[in-house]
């Protein structure tokens, strides 16, 4: 997504403000002085802190989307602050991710949420194509609401794997350990709003 730096002006200063909303207005205030001046790099700077602010401001609604472990499970993750620094411009690439452990048990899930599309909407196709699938003995084709997921399950290995296209907007993907089946695979993500998701991502 790109902007005009006029046109980043306008939508910065019309966009609602989220906690920490005086700073962030005084840095849009700072960057239309600036471009005023014509001190355009300076207005340029004072974007920068302003947009980074709005995607720590995204990645913690992203974030928010997580879903809460099932009964008897617990999760554990990188603090929010560390986490929702990561989410960048919409069309690049970035991941968030949560660790979900058994109470009374060594199974384990992984789930990461991967926003952009290009090589992680490749890997999201690869896994829904029907001949791959068909290659697969062990995957099968799920809803997960209203998205498409494919899950898989080896016994031998007792672990698994889904994954849930987004729209071309994001991935999602969850890898289990430890697991009696894919069910809790397809039950944690269930839980997930990805509804949400996909607004935040722009779908």
């Amino acid at each position: 997504m790109r902007f005009t730096l006029a046109a980043t002006l306008t939508l910065g200063l019309a966009l609602p403000l989220p906690a920490g909303a005086d700073e962030i207005t005084d840095q849009l205030d700072q960057a239309k002085t600036y471009y005023g001046e014509g001190d355009v790099t300076g207005a340029i700077a004072e974007l920068e802190f302003v947009l980074q602010a709005l995607r720590g401001k995204i990645g913690q609604e992203l974030l928010a989307t997580f879903p809460e472990p099932p009964a008897g499970w617990t999760v554990e993750d990188k603090s929010d602050a560390q986490q929702s620094g990561q989410i960048p411009m919409l069309g690049s690439g970035t991941m968030l991710s949560r660790t979900y452990r058994a109470s009374d048990g060594d199974a384990s899930i992984e789930a990461q949420l991967m926003s952009g599309g290009g090589f992680l909407q490749g890997i999201a196709g690869m896994f829904l194509n029907p001949q791959v699938m068909a290659a697969q003995p062990n995957a099968k084709r799920v809803r997960i609401g209203r998205e498409n997921a494919v899950a898989t399950y080896d016994a031998a290995e007792r672990s698994g794997q889904l994954v849930v296209d987004l729209g071309g907007k994001g991935t999602v993907m969850l890898q289990g350990h430890a697991l009696g089946s894919s069910d809790p695979l397809v039950d944690l993500a269930q839980r997930w709003d990805l509804k949400k998701v996909k607004e935040l991502l722009g779908g």
